[in-house]
């Protein structure tokens, strides 16, 4: 028997596994981006250059300066990680929350209309209006940058970590 017909017999069976496990619904595992992170509990400090001193970047990450940005956070959520995410929603796309490290409705309503100005902004960004953090809109948010050593937010100032 050709090579070429053992390959075909394997696809076809594949599928037709494809097609069971469908039925049965555990095509359903898999995880969405949510699950498939982990929660954004704390920041990391990335420094920028360009200015006399030099500046820092906070960005959400799993742990204190781990560098872990591959996380989530959603409505509910209450730490220092908000409260960055809060910042860089308030000194890069225009809005006015209270820095309190809450992610409620206010801030999910914030994530909304940044997501919203990324998608106008980057044609190709195809970004889930949904309201929650997560590595898609990490991808094309802007960060309020700080002086270093804990200086002030530099105003209307943002760097894009990717």
């Amino acid at each position: 028997m050709p090579i070429h017909q053992n390959r075909t017999g394997r696809r076809s069976a594949a599928a037709v596994l494809l097609t069971v496990l469908a039925s049965a619904g555990l095509a359903a595992l898999t995880p969405t981006a949510a699950q498939a992170a982990s929660t954004c509990t704390s920041l990391t400090y990335y420094r920028v250059g360009g200015y006399p001193g030099g500046a820092d970047m906070h960005v959400p990450t799993v742990g204190w300066q781990d560098g872990n940005k591959t996380c989530y956070l959603e409505y509910g959520h209450s730490n220092s990680a908000v409260k960055v995410l809060q910042e860089a929603l308030n000194n890069c796309y225009s809005q006015s929350l209270r820095l309190d490290g809450q992610y409620g409705t206010n801030t999910r309503n914030a994530v909304r209309a940044a997501q919203r100005r990324i998608n106008q902004d980057y044609v190709y960004a195809h970004i889930a209006e949904d309201g929650e953090y997560g590595p898609q809109t990490r991808a094309y948010m802007g960060f309020a940058i700080f002086g270093v050593n804990g200086g002030p937010v530099i105003p209307n100032v943002c760097y894009y970590p990717g």
